[in-house]
């Protein structure tokens, strides 16, 4: 087993959870008193959210550091044989008494299923983890050439903590006439103003404008984010490859490039942070 990969590894894990589970509670229906008291219960619980437990840690991590954690490294692969090991003892121990254990009330290796099962996905949950950090940390890190005084920065990277921003009140035709002219001083329309964020970065040169109006980002798992947080992680000007292109791209997966217009490239933005991130992710950096 020691060249099995942790994709292969996972689902193995996660049906020998599953097969002590569903043993369990096939046991516990046996008998209408079993099936409602409350220890029993309890381990019944415990015993269905491992799956979910083992299968989110890996979805996170696999998000946060892409299809290198398939395969993991040695550590983390033997770490998760020998949870295995454990879990798959267990589905044998199960099925090995059933018979012998059906007079009882309570489980009499009831202690022992709930403190081998929580362990063991502790530890897995922990392996996974840590594999994650190795992984993160083992990534190259980009030199940068400081820029000069006159030159935006040419980094493959997002700047953060860079962003200025200014609250306005103007209409669109005539805000955007003010910052081509490279002034504030033009008069306003009579029209009712609409309200805006005016921003910049020094480090790359990038700047727009947002509306008020335009949809705030939610996380996936419903936090909601300040919009100056976002654009200030979000922002990016591809200054290095052929096409010098002001836009957003996720500073967390580095890889989404969101363009086509304001409002479009936002809305991407907004629909990305919502399928993809939880509030966790966007901690003070």
């Amino acid at each position: 087993m020691s060249g099995l990969e942790i994709i292969a590894l996972l689902p193995t894990i996660i049906s020998a959870f599953g097969a002590i589970s569903v043993e369990y509670r096939e046991w516990r229906k046996q008998r209408a008193d079993r099936a409602h008291q409350r220890r029993n219960l309890h381990l019944q619980r415990s015993l269905a959210g491992n799956v979910g437990a083992v299968q989110g840690e890996f979805d996170e991590a696999l998000r946060a550091v892409g299809p290198a954690l398939r395969k993991g490294d040695g550590v983390a692969r033997e770490a998760l044989m020998n949870h295995l090991i454990v879990l798959q003892s267990t589905v044998i121990s199960l099925l090995r008494d059933r018979q012998n254990v059906a007079s009882y009330l309570i489980h009499p290796n009831h202690d022992s299923i709930h403190s081998t099962t929580s362990s063991t996905r502790d530890g897995i949950v922990t392996a996974l983890s840590e594999q994650c950090q190795r992984l993160a940390q083992a990534k190259p890190i980009a030199r940068i050439q400081a820029p000069t005084p006159h030159t935006p920065v040419q980094s493959t990277e997002n700047c953060l903590n860079a962003l200025k921003c200014e609250y306005v009140e103007s209409e669109p035709i005539t805000l955007w006439t003010r910052l081509l002219l490279g002034g504030l001083d033009v008069v306003p329309s009579s029209r009712a103003p609409r309200k805006y964020y005016c921003f910049n970065c020094d480090r790359c040169k990038w700047h727009g404008m947002h509306d008020e109006t335009w949809p705030i980002p939610t996380t996936r798992d419903g936090g909601w984010l300040d919009v100056k947080l976002v654009l200030d992680r979000f922002h990016y000007h591809d200054s290095v490859g052929r096409r010098k292109r002001m836009g957003f791209r996720c500073y967390i997966c580095r890889e989404n490039f969101f363009g086509d217009g304001a409002m479009g490239r936002w809305e991407k933005v907004v629909m990305h942070i919502r399928e993809m991130h939880c509030l966790e992710e966007f901690q003070l950096i």
